[in-house]
């Protein structure tokens, strides 16, 4: 049994080994993935990048298979260690001597042993550690989703931002051919005589701003996206079409329900909350020091020898049935002068042939079998327990340590609440005022464009200035920029919203 369970530990090794050595892991690279070849990408698509490809959160993610591997390992510690040893040996020939006399001459010896032994010692701390490694899983696994919630966040923002600029472009262009236009018409108007040269100069001052006004829109389009790549953690091509599209919609947001939803759901809070348990869990670690520790050991072990030169073996051998036989000899001597029968002495005599080939044989067989031919030593099994009385105050430290550490995360799963219930509101707020701001800034814009179409016709009949059109398209520019904005900004507002509650909130 002991060499079957020597050679199952032995076999075992190997096959660990090679499972590590398979063992491959995602590098999260850009180069895996030819994002040129993608006319057009979706948010969904675009959080699904970012998922796999953004290093920042791949970082983050690395933690879960280290988080997985601490669990095995404080579950592996309240089951018993195993340990198998083989040692292989060689002693020279020589004389053994006892202070200056030669007791004997001894050949070279080969030696072979083995060991296989199990062990396990249990204590509060042992047992305990699984629950803490648990709880410190769960925040693990907590400030993964909270980190993929941020993404999540991250690409939406950087989406809706490129979103606006590509709107803001447009109505760059817009606004630059609706100046163009308006030079054309000073330009007719100066030719029948109802302007005057100063009018095509403030229509061409107006052209110029538009195109500036273009080129910085056009700058922020391609930034945006560069941006975008840089979080998704690919290059997107100017040509990629971003398909998602955002609707205007009247939020329908209740505070006390959605404070409910992100006190449960948000991910800071989980993993705030899971640290605290830990460290609750972590003082009652510490406590168990003053329990006692349960040791167990058992130990199965075997060993060969065997001469390289047998002969002076069969000498010792020898010479010990000689004096026997002598010994017994002597016996029969003083049985004789007792009265009692004597011993027979003739299976000691070494001068019989057949004692001297049965010593000569036995001698024989007992070297053989090096090295694996084990001759096993009984079963050796113990059992301790050890009471810690005093060792210093090392352990109340270490409680002193325990509690406060349990105290501040608790405080800081507080400060998390407090912080989230202002951080809800807040955005609630936000997306509210924002809302609101789009249908203040589409008045705006309505009215400006009815502003520049009375200033317009008023300039045709010479009844204005060309002062009135500039001013006019000025403000019509600035409008329908600030629409653009507003309802952006309505939609980033959101998602922080959903970033804050941990959950989608759209229909």
């Amino acid at each position: 049994m002991a060499r079957g369970l020597l050679l199952l530990l032995l076999g075992a090794v190997p096959t660990a080994l090679s499972a590590q050595d398979v063992r491959s892991y995602g590098s999260g690279a850009a180069a895996d993935i030819d994002i040129s070849m993608l006319d057009q990408v979706s948010l969904d698509e675009a959080i699904r990048l970012a998922h796999e490809y953004n290093p920042n959160y791949r970082v983050q993610e690395s933690q879960r298979e280290a988080a997985h591997l601490r669990s095995r390992e404080a579950w592996g510690d309240i089951l018993p260690s195993a340990s198998a040893s083989q040692s292989f040996g060689y002693t020279a020939s020589g004389d053994r001597l006892f202070e200056s006399v030669v007791v004997a001459t001894e050949p070279a010896i080969f030696s072979s042993s083995y060991n296989v032994g199990l062990s396990t010692s249990l204590s509060g701390a042992t047992l305990l550690r699984p629950s803490v490694v648990r709880d410190q899983n769960a925040a693990i696994e907590a400030q993964i989703d909270g980190a993929s919630a941020g993404l999540v966040d991250d690409v939406t923002q950087a989406y809706l931002s490129v979103l606006e600029a590509e709107e803001q472009l447009r109505q760059a262009e817009s606004e630059l051919e609706r100046t163009r236009s308006y030079v054309r018409q000073a330009e007719a108007q100066v030719e029948v005589g109802a302007a005057t040269p100063l009018d095509i100069r403030r229509a061409e001052l107006q052209e110029g701003q538009a195109e500036v006004q273009l080129l910085q829109a056009e700058n922020t389009a391609h930034t945006s996206r560069l941006s975008l790549g840089r979080i998704i953690g690919v290059a997107i091509r100017p040509e990629t079409e971003l398909t998602t599209e955002f609707q205007l919609f009247e939020p329908r947001l209740d505070s006390d329900e959605l404070l409910t939803t992100a006190l449960e759901r948000n991910p800071v809070l989980r993993a705030s909350r899971s640290q605290a348990s830990a460290a609750q869990t972590q003082t009652r670690m510490t406590r168990s020091q003053y329990f006692p520790s349960l040791s167990l050991s058992a130990n199965w072990r075997g060993s060969v020898t065997e001469a390289a030169d047998v002969a002076p073996l069969i000498d010792n051998r020898l010479n010990q049935l000689e004096g026997q036989y002598q010994s017994c000899v002597e016996d029969n001597r003083l049985r004789a002068l007792l009265g009692d029968p004597p011993r027979d002495c003739s299976q000691f005599d070494p001068s019989i042939p057949q004692v001297e080939a049965e010593a000569r044989e036995q001698v024989r067989s007992q070297n053989r079998g090096f090295p694996f031919d084990y001759r096993p030593q009984p079963l050796s099994f113990s059992v301790g327990v050890s009471i810690p009385i005093f060792t210093g105050f090392s352990r109340q430290l270490q409680m002193e340590e325990a509690r406060i550490s349990e105290n501040n995360a608790q405080r800081q799963v507080r400060a998390e609440e407090l912080r989230l219930e202002a951080e809800v509101e807040s955005a609630i707020r936000s997306v509210e005022t924002a809302h609101r701001t789009v249908a203040l800034q589409t008045r705006i814009r309505e009215t400006a464009a009815e502003e520049l179409r009375l200033a317009q016709e008023r300039f045709r009949l010479g009844l204005a200035s060309s002062i009135e059109v500039v001013d006019a398209q000025a403000n019509l520019s600035q409008a329908e920029r600030d629409v653009i904005s507003a309802i952006y900004s309505f939609h980033m507002s959101f998602a922080g919203l959903e970033a804050l509650v941990g959950t989608s909130l759209r229909d």
